[in-house]
């Protein structure tokens, strides 16, 4: 992929499918067996991720800075992590994954929710920013596990990288609003994380729809007067 094919017009298709590969890829880490090789192959990916988030949203000098220091840290994570120096790396690269959301999805809401005009794109960047929502509300119920292994019922915690489907699993779920119950909220923190998970979800779906038809609407004039 090079710079000069990625720009506005197509920006979050490159950013989306690049996350639809990384959530694949999760999921695939949890059938293969573990070892060095799936772990360094789901790192390989959440890099590549980085890369093409890079290309895809590359909206000024502060974007462009902040994700070569967030992959300049992963890789230190990544090395540090693998040579049992540091216990907590593995925690910290998990709080770079939402921090990186965070701003992917503000980053991103910049040109979705308020565009000059309604494409493919456009449509594809609002499903870019919903899966960004749903990692950033996994982190907080893996951490919210962290704290308490028993804060998910219908879920045995076994350390993040082991339960991170399942949780993600849990949080496009509750984002939905489908409740399958298969998996529960138990104590009060994640009872609280779900329902303002469940809130924003319906809320985001509210706005984007709201925005497309208005930016139609917008340019609907522009037409008929050339016509």
């Amino acid at each position: 992929m090079s710079i000069s094919k990625v720009n506005r017009e197509n920006n979050f298709i490159y950013l989306t499918l690049s996350l639809v590969v990384l959530l694949l890829s999760s999921a695939l880490a949890n059938t293969l067996p573990e070892g060095p090789i799936t772990r360094w192959l789901f790192q390989g990916i959440s890099l590549a991720t980085l890369v093409v988030a890079y290309l895809s949203l590359d909206f000024g000098r502060f974007w462009r800075r902040f994700v070569a220091v967030l992959f300049a840290l992963q890789i230190l994570l990544n090395g540090l992590y693998a040579s049992d120096t540091w216990a907590g790396a593995d925690l910290v690269g998990l709080l770079l994954l939402m921090v990186f959301s965070l701003v992917a999805a503000a980053a991103a809401a910049r040109q979705v929710l308020f565009p000059d005009r309604v494409d493919f794109n456009v449509v594809v960047g609002s499903i870019a920013i919903y899966l960004l929502m749903g990692l950033v509300w996994t982190v907080l119920y893996l951490f919210a596990l962290e704290i308490n292994p028993d804060a998910l019922a219908g879920l045995t915690y076994e350390g993040w990288s082991n339960s991170f489907n399942r949780v993600l699993y849990f949080s496009y779920v509750t984002l939905a609003t489908l409740g399958y119950g298969d998996i529960s909220p138990q104590e009060p923190l994640t009872q609280v994380l779900a329902s303002l998970q469940a809130i924003t979800g319906t809320f985001y779906m509210a706005i984007v729809v709201a925005s497309l038809i208005s930016a139609h609407r917008w340019r609907r004039p522009d037409h008929e007067d050339t016509d």
